[in-house]
């Protein structure tokens, strides 16, 4: 009973959602602005960044119910084209990292990440200084395992 009621919830949903703008990268950052002034009232018991945080989470959902898509989609270009390598370093940061755990995780693999490809290369442990080359770019590096 439950899942058709879903199933018809899910494909209003989706007739509601096929003319928005939706999530996008600048959407992903208001909402992080909205959520760390929502964490800071919420350690200084101040109404003012509350409200401050609440206009951020408002104008992320705005954006993402908005009809104009060349508008939201131009905004967009402009916070990737003066923010998308600050993106893009965080999110490679953030792979070496993942790498890393699993690196300590697995017993018999060490994992790297390709600095130019952003390739995960998995290598043997125990090997000492190997010699990588990335199967996707021919880039070639030195690492010890």
């Amino acid at each position: 009973m439950f899942k058709k009621y879903f199933s018809m919830f899910r494909e209003d949903m989706r007739y509601v959602m096929a003319k928005r703008c939706g999530l996008d990268e600048l959407n992903n950052f208001i909402m992080l602005i909205g959520f760390i002034f929502v964490v800071i009232a919420l350690f200084t018991h101040k109404w003012l960044f509350v409200l401050i945080g609440a206009f951020f989470v408002t104008l992320c959902y705005l954006r993402v119910f908005s009809t104009n898509i060349d508008k939201r989609m131009r905004e967009n270009d402009f916070y990737m084209r003066y923010m998308g390598r600050v993106v893009r370093f965080v999110d490679y940061i953030k792979l070496i990292i993942k790498m890393q755990v699993r690196s300590i995780r697995d017993k018999e693999y060490v994992y790297f990440v390709c600095s130019s490809c952003k390739q995960v290369i998995r290598v043997p442990k125990g090997k000492n200084k190997v010699s990588v080359r990335c199967p996707k770019c021919s880039a070639t590096f030195v690492k010890r395992t």
